[in-house]
């Protein structure tokens, strides 16, 4: 998996989805085993203020066997009006494997849009 994010970009109160698969680099790509792994992903501010978080169980879902990562973002978690706060922000995924070994696999910036439909 590159560590080459591209921006996110989310309408306010939408859902948004994104699956990845963490490989190895070698020929055959062959997928990393997740087995026992956590994963975070946090959304912060300019200032390090958090915005959001999905966690293992709680928005973030891991196929272990096949390096699979199925990340969701509720449309509750950024309802509202697009406050100045979210300027800026930026996002990371992190692994966390049983041994206490800790991998950034993406970062990247977060780019939250006011929506047309309000309601």
């Amino acid at each position: 998996m590159s560590s080459q994010a591209p921006t996110i970009s989310l309408v306010a109160g939408t859902t948004y989805r994104f699956s990845a698969t963490w490989a190895s680099d070698d020929a055959h790509a062959t997928p990393i085993d997740l087995t026992g792994c956590e994963a975070m992903f946090a959304v912060v501010s300019y200032q390090g203020e958090t915005l959001l978080t999905c966690e293992t169980g709680n928005g973030i879902d891991l196929v272990p066997e096949d390096g699979g990562i199925h990340l969701h973002i509720r449309p509750e978690q950024t309802a509202g009006p697009v406050a100045q706060h979210w300027a800026g922000a930026r996002y990371e995924l992190r692994i966390t494997f049983p041994n206490g070994d800790v991998f950034s696999l993406l970062q990247g910036r977060f780019q939250l849009q006011p929506g047309v439909i309000h309601g």
